[in-house]
């Protein structure tokens, strides 16, 4: 009987796993010893390239790669090869990306000739860190982008929060998602009124079709309940969402009173996660 090699490594780590004794732990390992292999290979065949610590996609985009226990080759997957945020736009645009992590939608936005600028917002000084780095290696690119080390919210505020390095996607700053975590440290975060920021880019950018994208960890919810109460939404063009915890109900509400029309499509009922893509109608 022929066996592959990545068969045996795999029933390896599941013989492994037998003997670790916490649910987290078992994910780490075989991510580490399988997944990363897996989506190394996945990436490679769809045309990317990989050099030691850096990444470049079919677009020339580099991005740095060497924080592993932060899943960053699943982060490429999910922007670069299943396409959450991929536009096709033939109209100049701005787009507003609420939640820029490492900045790998970002750049990807910033490939397309059709939009002219970025605003970009990540809260956490550590993944805004990891962002600029990843900026500096796309200087072809980056010049389009905007980057702002603090979050959008409800109102300016200034919080003390828990941040987990190997959980950078997943940090929030409406939601504590650090309970029972030994290794969470912490972080002093800047949260600024999202109607503000917002009103002052629309004002810049009068003749642009507006976009925003946004994944920020349950803080969709107040931001666009800012833009509601400051009559902003019906100002937006197009609205590309991830939304967590809540179900998203209200936001669809907001989106659909203002002229949009909305489709979801559900990632996880249990964790109550998915996206939301939303396009103004026009006026008659």
């Amino acid at each position: 009987m022929k066996v592959s090699v990545d068969g045996l490594l795999k029933a390896l780590v599941d013989l492994m796993c037998c003997f670790v004794p916490k649910t987290e732990w078992r994910k780490t390992l075989r991510y580490r010893m399988v997944g990363i292999k897996k989506e190394r290979n996945e990436l490679l065949d769809a045309g990317f390239k990989i050099d030691g610590e850096i990444i470049t996609t079919p677009q020339g985009v580099k991005i740095d790669i060497s924080r592993t226990a932060d899943h960053p080759l699943y982060m490429v997957k999910v922007v670069f090869i299943r396409s959450e945020y991929s536009l096709n736009i033939r109209r100049d645009s701005i787009v507003i990306d609420i939640g820029m992590n490492r900045a790998v939608a970002s750049l990807l936005f910033a490939t397309n000739d059709n939009i002219k600028r970025i605003y970009a917002y990540e809260p956490f000084r550590p993944t805004f860190e990891v962002a600029q780095k990843n900026l500096q290696l796309n200087p072809q690119f980056s010049g389009k982008i905007k980057a702002f080390n603090f979050g959008l919210g409800a109102s300016d505020k200034t919080l003390e929060l828990p941040y987990m390095e190997d959980s950078t996607g997943g940090m929030s700053t409406t939601h504590d998602v650090c309970q029972n975590v030994n290794n969470a440290t912490t972080e002093k975060v800047t949260v600024k009124d999202a109607a503000k920021e917002i009103r002052s880019i629309l004002q810049e950018n009068k003749e642009e079709h507006i976009i925003v994208k946004c994944d920020c960890e349950g803080a969709e919810f107040e931001i666009f309940e800012r833009l509601r109460d400051e009559d902003l939404i019906n100002k937006l063009d197009v609205v590309i969402m991830e939304y967590h915890f809540e179900k998203p109900d209200p936001l669809i509400n907001m989106l659909t009173q203002n002229a949009f029309a909305v489709q979801t499509k559900i990632g996880s009922r249990r964790s109550k996660t998915g996206y939301i893509y939303a396009v103004r109608m026009p006026e008659k």
